[in-house]
């Protein structure tokens, strides 16, 4: 079903684009001469009309495919000025508007305008594009060998982080693992509803794509939990990282608890068979999850003597 307010919005453009299409017409209709067909120039009407069909063409492509955003806003409206500019010219073709000071004025405003618009759109698009492609790298460099795919998130899932880390394992440079578990999913849920509750997950993973670098990975662990693996990792790093998601879950009107390893790098000498890598790898795993789970009593405690103190006083 269609958003309310979108609708709304797409309804309120098309009628200033119908009032835009039929009023300036008429209002030269009434103001100024029509040329004669001799002093009509044929091509540049052909011409001018061509670049105003390829604008409204473009600004259905954009409509169509673009989500909601700034990007969008700033392409719509640099394209509709842009072929408000392309119909003004034309129109310039049709009536006498030398005599017509204000017009003229008017006329040439909105094409160097829409282009203005258009470009920082086309400016904000790249940056945007940037952080898709590195969102792109960061879920398909494990997919492509495993196609293990949580469906929800299109993240890697949790046997397709455990292949990783015993990969990432075999290598001599460090690995950090960094969990992220959002505190209180589950009444957010029975709140929210089951619809919204996917929602943010989808969000989350998606923020944190945009948040790890193209050598990293993120996995959806289990449930709410989310398991990043940075490759070459040092202490400093792993934790700046970790507060870095403490914090800024929160704009995504949420709050989260974060923990974090980082297990000394493999000696180039030393080699260790397939069993002994993937024992390592549940074991780091484990010692994960016992960290979260000790984060999280925390947090318990340190809330229900928060109660009690407001019960006492």
């Amino acid at each position: 079903m269609a958003n309310p307010i979108t609708s709304v919005r797409l309804a309120v453009v098309y009628a200033l684009s119908l009032l835009i299409l039929f009023s300036v017409p008429l209002l030269l209709w009434q103001t100024a001469s029509v040329k004669l067909v001799s002093q009509m120039d044929w091509w540049d009407m052909a011409t001018e009309g061509a670049l105003l069909m390829m604008a409204m063409c473009w600004l259905m492509v954009i409509v169509s495919v673009r989500p909601e955003g700034r990007v969008t806003v700033l392409l719509v409206l640099g394209l509709a000025s842009y072929c408000l500019g392309c119909y003004l010219d034309l129109l310039d073709e049709l009536f006498i508007v030398e005599g017509l000071a204000v017009y003229q004025w008017f006329e040439k405003l909105p094409t160097p305008l829409g282009l203005v618009i258009l470009t920082m759109g086309l400016w904000y698009w790249r940056d945007e594009q940037n952080i898709v492609n590195r969102q792109l790298q960061t879920r398909e460099q494990f997919y492509r060998q495993h196609q293990l795919t949580d469906g929800l998130t299109l993240l890697n899932d949790a046997t397709a982080l455990e292949h990783h880390l015993v990969a990432q394992l075999a290598q001599p440079q460090s690995t950090g693992l960094i969990m992220l578990d959002i505190n209180y999913f589950h009444q957010f849920n029975q709140q929210q509803g089951a619809e919204q509750g996917d929602r943010l997950l989808a969000d989350v993973a998606q923020w944190l794509c945009s948040q790890l670098r193209s050598q990293d990975l993120v996995c959806r662990y289990a449930g709410d939990s989310f398991v990043m693996l940075l490759n070459g990792a040092i202490a400093p790093l792993v934790s700046a990282m970790a507060q870095q998601l403490t914090q800024g879950i929160r704009a995504l009107g949420c709050e989260a608890s974060v923990v974090w390893l980082l297990p000394p790098p493999r000696s180039a000498q030393l080699t260790l068979s397939q069993l002994q890598l993937q024992a390592e790898a549940q074991q780091l795993l484990k010692q994960l999850n016992q960290k979260m789970s000790q984060q999280k009593q925390h947090r318990e405690a340190v809330a229900g003597q928060s109660v009690d103190l407001a019960e006492r006083y």
